[in-house]
């Protein structure tokens, strides 16, 4: 490569670098919004944008593989990690919705490695603005431009990087015993990757099946975070939304209290308590929870579940245990609690 062209494609590339980095966090802004209306469900590991470093496109024109003629499609790039490799076909069908590909220079790095290979998974796509987007006022600058999206998974993107800092830079041929152990690693992540979509569709259709069996009233399941939150939405459906402040903190004084399965505390929910919080609005689910245990057996809870260090109470909580029946005036006084 002729050394004065390439220091001449980095001058023009540099005058209008800044212009790239708009492009990109463009592309990404349009992206990241279809992504939102549309998969709203779907959760992004992390999004990132750039343009092109100066010094990583004067290495990349002196490779033999680029001339006078090349174009080069990277100069602004965007990324989009999923946590799940099952994501990257919604994510995929969003970038040939929106956006113009460039087929020729666009690349499926799963379909290339084949199935005989290990190594970097993932797709890299070529996109422009098709002629309705590039009309428009705040995009005609960038009528002109490409820019490489990259869809990967997070295991996935994992082994790109340790690759590409202590292998894709190696120039030559690394030693035969580094060459296979990156090989077997290379496929432990893409096994670990597989293994990562089965557990999350198994994790999914667990949701799912605690959801309709606690709407039906089947209330079997031991007490966790998800389980909770789906058993309260089933027993307090008005309480809109619904908040946890401290859902670990509350799933320990469940245990605490001696309770297990969601059946346990289900028995304990007095048909005058579910009133009570239709009428006073309660939307914590923490002190909701928390007033179903103390109404039920306040000498237990205040026992072996109370923090000796919380010595004050609502005053609301204190009129609420007294027209229950909780004998509160002897609690508070054993256990030196303050009414305020």
């Amino acid at each position: 490569m002729n050394e004065q062209y390439v220091e001449e494609r980095i001058r023009q590339y540099s005058n209008i670098r800044i212009l790239y980095e708009e492009f990109a966090e463009q592309v990404l802004n349009i992206l990241k919004e279809v992504i939102r209306q549309e998969h709203p469900t779907i959760k992004i590991a992390s999004y990132s944008k750039r343009a092109k470093e100066i010094e990583s496109l004067r290495k990349k024109l002196r490779k033999d593989k680029y001339n006078e003629n090349s174009e080069i499609t990277d100069l602004a790039g965007v990324r989009v990690i999923t946590y799940s490799k099952k994501d990257i076909p919604y994510i995929v069908g969003v970038i040939e919705k929106i956006f113009q590909i460039d087929t020729q220079n666009s690349v499926d790095k799963t379909h290339a490695l084949g199935n005989d290979k290990v190594g970097y998974r993932g797709n890299h796509y070529v996109v422009s603005f098709d002629e309705d987007r590039a009309r428009m006022p705040e995009n005609k600058k960038f009528e002109t431009l490409k820019c490489e999206i990259q869809v990967t998974s997070l295991i996935a993107h994992t082994w790109s990087e340790i690759t590409h800092e202590k292998g894709y830079k190696f120039e030559g041929e690394l030693p035969e015993d580094l060459e296979r152990r990156k090989n077997l690693l290379a496929g432990m992540l893409e096994l670990a990757d597989l293994e990562m979509d089965a557990y999350v569709e198994s994790f999914d259709k667990y949701v799912s099946k605690v959801e309709q069996e606690i709407e039906r009233g089947c209330l079997r399941y031991q007490i966790n975070s998800m389980s909770l939150e789906k058993f309260m939405a089933w027993k307090f459906p008005d309480i809109s939304p619904q908040v946890f402040r401290d859902i670990d903190l509350i799933l320990n004084e469940l245990k605490l209290f001696g309770l297990s399965t969601i059946k346990e505390l289900d028995g304990l929910v007095r048909l005058e308590y579910e009133k009570e919080i239709l009428k006073t609005g309660w939307r914590s689910l923490d002190g909701i929870i928390r007033n179903i245990l103390i109404i039920a057996n306040a000498n237990q809870y205040f026992t072996k579940v109370w923090n000796p260090s919380m010595n004050q109470m609502n005053r609301k909580n204190y009129e609420l245990y007294q027209r229950f029946g909780v004998d509160i005036d002897r609690i508070c006084k054993e256990h030196n609690i303050c009414i305020v």
